[in-house]
């Protein structure tokens, strides 16, 4: 939906697979806005800023790049926007992902959008395959 409109991921490198009961993979993203989409011209102008809806989003379909399936967001249990992202003045950012799959259908979310030394938002939640 987003993906190759309003960002680009330019590079993704998956770190090895914890093992255990429910196993975790764990990624990080490189990604690229596109600072001239239509979405920041009302949000807002004059003073682009990503919508936080928008960042949800990116964490859905990363984690649906990775894994290779169709997901939906289904629990955000905790979803912290600690500061504004402006694509004009930040427009490479870095998502730290952690998957734990709980079952064949499901898994846990923990994302972290961040650039340099700032943290931009923090996310836990679930999310379930959609079978087709």
């Amino acid at each position: 939906m987003l993906k190759d409109k309003l960002y680009k991921i330019n590079t993704i490198t998956i770190l090895p697979v914890e093992v255990g009961d429910n196993p975790v993979q764990k990624f990080s993203a490189l990604l690229n806005l596109d600072s001239t989409h239509g979405i920041f011209q009302g949000h807002f102008p004059g003073n682009p800023v990503l919508p936080g809806v928008c960042q949800v989003e990116m964490v859905r379909e990363l984690a649906e790049e990775i894994t290779g399936r169709k997901l939906m967001l289904t629990q955000a249990s905790q979803v912290k926007y600690l500061n504004l992202i402006n694509p004009l003045l930040c427009p490479l950012l870095v998502m730290n992902m952690r998957l734990t799959i709980q079952d064949p259908v499901n898994m846990e979310v923990y994302a972290e959008l961040v650039a340099a030394d700032t943290i931009f938002m923090k996310m836990k939640g679930r999310l379930n395959e959609i079978k087709a």
